[in-house]
């Protein structure tokens, strides 16, 4: 098993695997290649069959809740016609990522990952198949989608950490950042493709049938997943523990994973840096559907290609990342970041939808490698022991870029919304820069 050696005393603690207690230069350590790959080294995870299955599921995964974004949002826009709402309806999804992520953490270290998974897109298929049928009756309000938001929001809080902890046990550690590279470029590929389809599927055969596609898409997921050789837990409880003893065992666990982190200055100033461009940089995703009907006056269609449009940038991206050898990833990090924060200047400072797809573009590229830079020097510098639950925390970003999204929500019913997004930028560009000039660690990262 290869990591990144220990740090200073000062930067890394030197407890777990890996912790030599000897200062070192904080870089991933070369590890001897196994054999030689005949793909470009920008697809060079595809060689594992396995991680191909998982890709497959994740495409699909990724598909229904990238045109979840565009069906939900523009449904609760629709039913009324109000920011705060739909920013709520955001919230709704988010918060339980906020309550319910280390127990996921949990659930990543102490159960079959692939398990957990499979479970977990089941319950959202049946969520979406649930909401088409209410939409279907006439029954839908919003109190129904406010609901199903929040139990969709559980199962992701439950599902994701387990997903992100899971690439380091399929391609190894030597092509982990590809493989995060990759899995974000297709992310992004289904940023650019499903949003789109939900629009054009809302015009053309209405929300019901929207969500249903949302369902066969958790079909595609589940069935990725049954070629992925099921593994056993990373770090299994105890056995034969009952229902008390599990509930104080995984209060344990989370509060060791918390204490890991506060005591790892490296994982908490990469989870400060991810909250604080989560809340500024991301909730003009939720408030495009508002945005595009209220400032370019077009519908649904419009709103799921200009989410498709940032896509590309964001597809760009993290192919170009996934090329790059792992060097300077920390500054990297503050450049995509700084990138984003100016292309929702930009955006925001037009009223031509055509040229705000262009920003759109500049937003995707820097999203692309804030998210995907931030997963990568995690996933590089965390201990073995403690992967899930510091992903679990990670994911907890959603969270908070939901809750700005509320509170972006009710500014924008004040002030506006072109400017909402101008403020959201300028704020990320400052704390972009305050990190650069005033924390050095994180520009030093290898």
């Amino acid at each position: 098993m290869t990591r990144p050696p220990a740090s200073t005393d000062s930067d890394r603690p030197t407890t777990g695997a890996g912790g030599t207690g000897e200062s070192a230069v904080e870089t991933p350590l070369e590890e001897p290649a196994r054999h030689k790959s005949k793909l470009p080294r920008t697809f060079l995870s595809f060689q594992d069959p396995e991680f191909r299955w998982f890709y497959l599921g994740m495409l699909g995964q990724m598909a229904a809740m990238n045109m979840q974004l565009v069906v939900r949002g523009a449904l609760a826009y629709f039913l009324t016609g109000s920011y705060a709402v739909l920013g709520l309806v955001g919230l709704a999804g988010g918060l339980p990522m906020l309550l319910f992520s280390m127990f996921g953490g949990v659930l990543a270290d102490r159960l079959p990952k692939r398990t957990v998974l499979q479970l977990g897109q089941a319950a959202s298929l049946l969520n979406a198949v649930i909401m088409a049928a209410l939409i279907f009756l006439d029954l839908m309000i919003i109190e129904w989608l406010l609901l199903g938001a929040f139990a969709q929001g559980v199962v992701m809080a439950l599902m994701m950490p387990t997903r992100q902890a899971m690439i380091p046990d399929i391609v190894g550690m030597q092509r982990m950042m590809n493989a995060v590279a990759l899995n974000q470029a297709g992310m992004n590929s289904m940023r650019l493709l499903a949003p789109a389809a939900g629009g054009f599927i809302i015009a053309w055969a209405g929300y019901d049938w929207a969500f249903l596609t949302m369902a066969a898409l958790y079909g595609i997921a589940i069935l990725g997943l049954t070629r992925v050789t099921w593994k056993p837990a990373t770090s299994p409880g105890q056995n034969g523990a009952g229902p008390l003893e599990l509930w104080l065992s995984s209060l344990r666990d989370i509060r060791q994973g918390l204490g890991y982190v506060r005591r790892d200055r490296v994982m908490f100033t990469l989870l400060v840096v991810s909250f604080i461009s989560s809340l500024f940089g991301m909730p003009y995703l939720f408030l495009l559907p508002g945005y595009v009907a209220d400032v370019f006056d077009r519908g649904e269609s419009a709103i799921g290609l200009l989410i498709g449009i940032s896509a590309v940038g964001s597809l760009a991206g993290s192919l170009v990342l996934a090329s790059l050898p792992d060097r300077q990833r920390g500054l990297m990090l503050l450049v995509g970041t700084m990138i984003l924060a100016l292309g929702l200047v930009f955006f925001a400072l037009t009223g031509n939808y055509w040229v705000g797809a262009v920003f759109m573009v500049v937003v995707g590229v820097g999203s692309a490698l804030r998210q995907a830079l931030s997963q990568g020097l995690l996933q590089a510098y965390v201990e073995p022991e403690y992967r899930g639950r510091v992903m679990s925390l990670f994911m907890t970003q959603f969270s908070v870029m939901q809750i700005g999204t509320f509170l972006i929500g009710i500014i924008a019913e004040v002030i506006g919304i072109r400017e909402s997004f101008a403020i959201l930028g300028l704020l990320l560009a400052g704390v972009t820069l305050y990190v650069g000039f005033f924390v050095p660690r994180v520009r030093q990262l290898a």
